[in-house]
């Protein structure tokens, strides 16, 4: 009986996971300036940008709304902090 071909087998490399900053609470003032539109940043995820857009064209419209698009927008990070984390870290170490 021949033998069977080997199959190549990867040696094991630890993977060594990026760290995620944590995300500032909601009255960090980063928040407030980025649905205010005072914050210009180049999101590396696309829909982030939309987002912020959306929630300043609705802050436009009434200012009052304020603390809810925050809750918006930090709720958005956190489901996506897997994407965003390069974001947060160039947005909330910015004075």
């Amino acid at each position: 009986m021949a033998d069977s071909p080997r199959r190549y087998v990867r040696p094991s490399t630890p993977i060594t996971p990026t760290p995620i900053p944590q995300l500032p609470s909601e009255d960090h003032p980063v928040w407030a300036r980025l649905v205010q539109g005072q914050v210009a940043h180049e999101f590396s995820y696309a829909a982030a940008g939309m987002l912020i857009f959306n929630l300043n064209l609705q802050w436009q419209r009434d200012p009052a709304k304020l603390p809810m698009l925050v809750k918006q927008v930090r709720a958005f990070f956190l489901k996506y902090h897997h994407l965003l984390g390069g974001d947060v870290l160039k947005l909330f170490s910015q004075p």
